[in-house]
């Protein structure tokens, strides 16, 4: 018996409300436990909901409806030519929970209601031994958040997305709306979905919060206690095992047991400044990321006060983006914007270092093994009328951007590369190369448009490659992009079943980890859409099937 005294005491205690956290009550609930979801702040969904609510689930039956398309075999094949010989890092074992695990808790969340369609998104590397053209990414479809009823101002919704009513697959055919049918199509139903939302009172949500709101709905239908504004500050444990957590509700500390385990959602550190300086690359910041405000690192920090080991504390979800000078970020341009034709990355040096259409967490990777933070995103008026940049619209910029110097313009690439303080021999340089490779269609340096994943963030209208555009058409322009991110990618080591691990691969009995407090199950890379929310989701559910006992526990 415990010698603890509790406040409160459950079968299981959540702390956060990621995307790992809703599979694992669900499992909870279905075996009859009681279980808590424990979320630090005023908001439900944590940095998922800011997400592009995609998440990557290999062999699923949404994307793989007969079979045939994709196997076990072939999606292990497919992560480990990835993540290349950060592969070793992770267990095979981790892994191969990961791609059963992820088919199981498809099926499982649809029987509970829960809806998901085929994101129809190339995997990030689908040139490689096992790569998906088609993809292994689903989504949510568009989620009315008034179905939450008084609990739609507890949905978390990140500012950039809120008045925008479509899924994340579709900002790829919105942006060259201005070229294709297709793009035209989106557009006019984006529209139509607005006037919805006008007239018809309709608050129709993409992206992120469709999902987060779609399993939010799926919690209170279950009735599964989410305790807001409550933050985790510490892990109780007895005898080497962790058997509950203090919390504080409305301002007071609350001791709260935990009869099978405790699971561990709470985020990672990209928003602890301290963390961020003793692990991450360098130069950091907290004002480049675009996670939770909760982001801290709390638990991470409880469990190493544990003996937790920890792993890849110095990778992130990079995605490359722009921000204002006074603050606040201008969006994200890897790829979308920076894949497009007529437009370059460079260094100070005025020279490339990676494929601008290449996935954000390698092209963040490679910024910094560049040195080039900041890097400079460099462009013509073609691209400037054509396609948008992060939140701006195609055309003319906004006279105060070029004020307050955002961007920077000139007439001559010279005079640009002197106001940026890049080496101008370096880019007039880099240019003319560039455009010949624009002419012929193959990027020799880079391979920039040879696969679909690249091609999935070109103009297919552009010829021979849809990637590829020559950069000649004055006046040109100039854009400070930083490594920001969506969460931070290393923590605590856990096992095939989610168990936290000491430095001597123990098990840390009674503590349970997912999302980004957990070292990443796809190693040092980011294979597809929703890599990192996928696992989250993965992992907690078999967690949940583990500290049950659950059947159907992947093997």
């Amino acid at each position: 018996m415990t010698k603890h005294r509790f406040d409160e005491e459950y079968d299981f205690v959540i702390a956060g409300s990621g995307g790992g956290s809703v599979p694992a009550a669900l499992v909870m609930k279905d075996q009859g436990r009681d279980v808590v979801i424990l979320e630090k702040q005023s908001v439900f969904g944590g940095t998922s909901a800011y997400s592009g609510g995609v998440i990557w689930i290999p062999n699923n039956h949404i994307s793989n409806p007969d079979g045939t398309q994709d196997s076990p075999e072939q999606a292990r094949t497919y992560m480990e030519a990835v993540a290349g010989a950060s592969a070793q890092e992770v267990t095979l074992e981790r892994r191969m929970a990961f791609i059963q695990g992820g088919a199981e808790m498809v099926r499982f969340l649809e029987a509970k209601g829960m809806k998901f369609v085929d994101a129809q998104w190339p995997d990030y590397h689908d040139e490689l031994p096992g790569g998906r053209a088609s993809g292994r990414s689903l989504t949510a479809p568009l989620f009315d958040a008034n179905e939450l009823g008084d609990w739609k101002p507890h949905l978390a919704q990140l500012a950039l997305t809120t008045d925008i009513p479509m899924n994340s697959s579709e900002s790829v055919h919105l942006f060259v709306a201005k070229k294709t049918f297709k793009g035209k199509v989106v557009a006019a139903r984006i529209a139509w979905r607005m006037m919805l939302k006008k007239f018809f009172g309709k608050d129709l949500r993409g992206a992120g919060p469709a999902l987060q709101g779609r399993m939010f709905q799926l919690a209170k239908r279950a009735s599964v206690p989410v305790w807001t504004g409550t933050p985790v500050r510490d892990l109780i444990t007895e005898n080497g095992r962790v058997i509950g957590v203090v919390a504080v509700r409305d301002g007071h500390e609350r001791r709260i047991g935990a009869r099978l385990g405790v699971l561990i959602n709470a985020g990672g550190f990209s928003r602890n400044l301290e963390m961020r300086e003793k692990y991450q690359p360098k130069p950091t910041s907290v004002d480049w990321t675009l996670v939770s405000p909760a982001d801290t690192g709390d638990l991470i920090l409880a469990a190493m006060a544990l003996g937790a080991k920890l792993d890849f504390m110095n990778e992130s979800w990079w995605l490359p983006g722009s921000y204002y000078p006074e603050g606040g970020s201008a969006g994200f341009h890897s790829p979308n914007d920076i894949g497009k034709p007529h437009c370059i990355v460079v260094g100070k040096d005025g020279r490339r270092f990676a494929n601008e259409s290449a996935g954000y967490m390698e092209f963040g990777q490679k910024m910094y093994a560049a040195g080039a933070v900041p890097a400079w995103a460099i462009f013509d008026s073609r691209h400037r009328n054509t396609y948008p940049w992060g939140t701006m619209f195609p055309g003319k910029p906004p006279q105060r951007l070029l004020d307050n110097g955002y961007l920077k313009q000139a007439d001559s690439l010279a005079v640009l590369a002197e106001k940026c303080g890049i080496h101008a021999g370096g880019l007039l340089d880099t240019v003319a190369r560039f455009n010949h490779f624009a002419a012929d269609g193959i990027d020799q340096d880079f391979h920039r448009g040879e696969s679909a994943y690249n091609n999935y963030y070109g103009d297919p209208t552009v010829r021979p490659n849809p990637n590829l555009g020559e950069i000649r058409k004055a006046p040109f322009y100039a854009c400070a992009i930083y490594p920001g991110d969506v969460g931070t990618a290393g923590g605590i080591v856990a096992d095939e079943y989610g168990r936290a691990l000491r430095e001597d691969d123990s098990v840390i009995e009674g503590l349970y980890v997912t999302g980004n407090s957990s070292v990443a199950v796809v190693g040092r890379c980011y294979p597809g859409a929703g890599a990192s929310v996928g696992p989250s989701m993965v992992f907690g559910y078999i967690a949940a099937c583990h500290a049950s006992g659950a059947n159907g526990l992947p093997t």
